[in-house]
């Protein structure tokens, strides 16, 4: 009888051993996963710097459907700022269209520009009762450099959100400037050079007035969004001023969330 006992323990101590070491592997798989996406980033977020006209990193997500005193989004806002280390000299204004009302805080930085939004979108069930939908935005616009920082705030901000149970949605993105008009070829090669530096393959290209617009996709990459029914998540954008002679690259994981 004890024998079997024995037996049985030694082979629970095994199933455990195991279990372990399925973890420790998982862990190590997602670490290895998470440093190539930091690494490849970094790259190509690093190309065309000396000429940085811009540089930002942003995060949003829905927090919940409560409904809120202007006060108490405003002091869910301070909270926020308080965990990015933003502790004073910010400024908070609100902001009522219709039913939708939107607590913004500014910090005017010597590294970087942050605004923090408390969102609330305000509507109506079928039965007529009042629902709320509250989202949070946070947007740091870094004066000082790319590459490696602006991964570095992505990090931050993902963990900031976790921590409110929340998935945040980022975005990524740079852009630098170059002078005259570039050729074809020239953009072709800059195309081919930033899917390269992220492992990614081109999915869709558009061209327009003194636009032309990449968007592609990286399996390294966990992040990504929808453009028609394919998954794209590294986006490369060249705008052309006639009236400076300048041409504007415009990096961005997973997309450029802005007009050019």
């Amino acid at each position: 009888m004890k024998k079997g006992v024995s037996a049985m323990n030694t082979k629970s101590k095994i199933y455990v051993l195991i279990l372990i070491w399925v973890a420790v592997l998982i862990q190590l798989f997602v670490n290895s996963s998470v440093n190539r996406e930091k690494k490849l980033v970094e790259q190509a977020m690093s190309t065309g710097v000396e000429n940085l006209t811009e540089s930002s990193v942003k995060a949003y997500g829905f927090y919940d459907n409560e409904k809120y005193s202007t006060a108490t989004k405003e002091n869910m806002a301070k909270r926020l700022a308080d965990k990015l280390g933003i502790t004073s000299d910010y400024d908070i204004t609100h902001r009522q269209d219709g039913a939708n009302e939107t607590t913004v805080l500014t910090k005017k930085g010597k590294m970087a520009d942050t605004v923090i939004k408390v969102i609330t979108l305000g509507g109506a069930d079928e039965n007529g009762s009042d629902t709320f939908e509250n989202y949070i935005m946070v947007q740091i616009d870094l004066k000082n450099g790319v590459g490696s920082v602006i991964y570095d705030y992505k990090e931050l901000l993902v963990d900031m959100y976790d921590d409110l149970g929340m998935d945040a949605n980022t975005n990524i993105y740079m852009c630098s400037q170059i002078k005259g008009e570039l050729t074809d070829s020239e953009k072709n090669e800059q195309i081919e050079s930033f899917l390269n530096e992220l492992d990614a393959k081109q999915v869709q290209r558009d061209s327009f007035d003194n636009v032309v617009c990449v968007y592609g996709y990286s399996p390294n990459i966990d992040e990504f969004v929808y453009q028609g029914a394919n998954r794209v998540n590294v986006n490369i954008a060249f705008s052309y001023d006639s009236v400076d002679d300048v041409t504007y690259v415009h990096r961005a994981i997973p997309f450029v969330d802005r007009s050019f």
